[in-house]
């Protein structure tokens, strides 16, 4: 069956689902692939030092490629606009419905990801600044390192972490050619990372600037050049394929919208990814409203950066929406590479033997709770994230309701691999649904969620721009999550609870409720456990009563 570039599939029956789902929407014209070599070899040295079958991997026995794609800031609600991502991966594999980041933020989410650690553990707090950044991780004894130690060929394309190749290191050298320990293939940018067009990439130690070409298509034929060159070799391989889209960036488009004259002064701006001339406008018709635009009818029970937000205005609607149509535009392109990536897979011979992940970072806010755009609360549109698997071994169109976070990816890739587990990885693999291990529970919802975040700006914390004596400055948010409760503590001594169950959208914080003060008492000590937790006691169990 020919795909959207003429090329001949074989053995992809689910794009049979794929003809169906995109009916939804209307095929854009697409731009054809930049014609130019898209690499350079590997850096021989990368791989030199090898040495298959150690650190418990599985010797001779196959062991599948991996290969994941992610997006950046995108939210789970989002998977409606990406039909073939949904039939290629979703109903081909597994869905899982309750994924998180547990921190949610692009930098220590991506941390988390490949060490397997919750923030306080990796100690990556912010993008940028003193606790947080590319420079803040140790990335000598990665997820990568591993799977590179134990015989696998690991490749990168896309954004890094944040401030890679923009900072130069505190000794002065440049961080623009690094490449970070355990990878044989790596293509990440490190100039205009969120410029849509013309960002600058270290290629295997070599800069190289890509004029005219949109960075998500790019970033898809450097994808499909890796695999090639991977399958070519008599090892697995580990492919990171990590996108920008949705996140926002430029150029500045015309459609764009502007920016809003707040009450009281000021402007808010609202921002949006770019996207190319051919899915230009495809969503004009479909997303007429942003899915938080209304906001939050009363935000008085909210924190203090909450509650001071005023209702969203007709015209800031109207703007969010706009945005909500641009990154569903991103999407359409990230869409079409993800069928790419499972055709080229197929053309070489290793779909049937590779695990093909879809994740995020992070999701993001478009409205709720008063919040225009953004992220690093701990509300549903920012910790959930989409998540479909599929591969050797994994059930067919399935949906899983456990929990799966990002801290659970690492020790998940080492379990593929054959690798020992990790003690210093804080999550556990999500290949088997009684990870659990507790047969009687009938959702696999035993385990107990942690959300963090770093430092904010005074004007986030109260009246006076003043935090409480004593608190923490970085550790600005801590919660747990379970499947019914959400209970948070701010830096400012304000708290939270939200009975998910009769509440999904936490609407109404009920922390005052004298009802709710056992569940409190229980979650607080939960709470207290997770916060200093490491490896083996990040998998609190909730207690029982809590399960209710």
């Amino acid at each position: 069956m020919p795909n959207r570039r003429g090329r001949t599939v074989k053995g992809l029956t689910a794009l049979v689902a794929v003809g169906a789902l995109v009916g939804l929407a209307q095929e854009p014209a697409t731009a054809p692939r930049d014609p130019r070599p898209v690499a350079t070899a590997p850096v021989a040295a990368a791989s030199a030092s090898v040495s298959p079958g150690v650190d418990g991997a599985l010797g001779d026995q196959r062991r599948p490629n991996i290969v994941v794609i992610m997006a950046d800031d995108m939210r789970e609600d989002e998977l409606q606009y990406m039909p073939r991502t949904r039939a290629l991966l979703g109903l081909q594999g597994t869905r899982f419905v309750n994924s998180f980041s547990p921190h949610p933020q692009c930098c220590p989410a991506r941390a988390s990801f490949v060490t397997g650690q919750y923030t306080h553990n990796h100690q990556v707090w912010s993008n940028r600044g003193l606790y947080g950044g590319f420079q803040a991780l140790d990335d000598t004894d990665t997820m990568p390192v591993a799977l590179h130690r134990a015989g696998y060929t690991t490749a990168f394309a896309g954004k890094y972490l944040n401030g890679y190749g923009i900072r130069p290191f505190p000794d002065g050298s440049d961080s623009r050619t690094y490449i970070p320990p355990g990878w044989s293939d790596w293509r990440a940018s490190v100039r205009g990372i969120y410029r849509y067009f013309n960002p600058t990439l270290n290629v295997n130690g070599t800069l190289r600037s890509t004029p005219r070409w949109y960075q998500t298509r790019m970033f898809g034929a450097e994808v499909e050049d890796m695999i090639g060159r991977s399958a070519r070799s008599p090892r697995p391989f580990f492919l990171w394929a990590a996108y920008v889209a949705p996140h926002v960036g430029t150029p500045e488009e015309v459609d764009d919208p502007e920016a809003v004259e707040r009450d009281g002064g000021g402007r808010n701006g609202f921002l949006s990814p770019a996207v190319p001339a051919g899915v230009r406008g495809m969503f004009d018709e479909t997303i007429t409203r942003a899915p938080g635009a209304d906001g939050e009818a009363d935000v008085g029970d909210k924190p203090y950066f909450i509650s001071k937000l005023p209702p969203t205005t007709a015209t800031e609607q109207n703007a969010m929406a706009e945005v909500s149509r641009q990154r569903a535009e991103s999407l359409e392109v990230l869409d079409q590479e993800v069928e790419d990536t499972v055709v080229a897979l197929d053309r070489a011979g290793e779909l049937d033997d590779t695990v093909v992940i879809f994740t995020a970072d992070n999701g993001y806010f478009l409205g709720e709770h008063r919040i225009r755009q953004g992220k690093l609360l701990p509300y549903d549109p920012a910790l959930r994230v989409p998540l479909l698997v599929r591969g050797p071994g994994i059930p067919t169109g399935e949906e899983r309701t456990d929990p799966v976070t990002t801290i659970d990816f690492a020790p998940t890739f080492l379990q593929l691999a054959g690798i020992a587990p990790d003690p210093d990885m804080d999550g556990l693999s999500f290949l088997d649904p009684d990870a659990s291990d507790d047969p009687t529970a009938d959702t696999g919802w035993v385990r107990a969620i942690m959300t963090q975040t770093g430092p904010r700006t005074a004007a986030d914390t109260t009246a006076d721009g003043r935090l409480p004596p004593g608190a923490d400055p970085v550790r600005f948010t801590e919660g747990v999550r379970t499947e019914r409760y959400l209970y948070v503590e701010h830096a400012t001594g304000e708290r939270e609870l939200y009975d998910l169950r009769r509440d999904p959208d936490q609407f109404r914080n009920v922390i005052d409720r004298p009802v709710g003060a056992p569940v409190v008492a229980e979650l607080a000590a939960l709470l207290d456990e997770l916060r200093v937790c490491r490896g083996q006691s990040c998998r609190a169990r909730i207690p029982r009563s809590l399960r209710r």
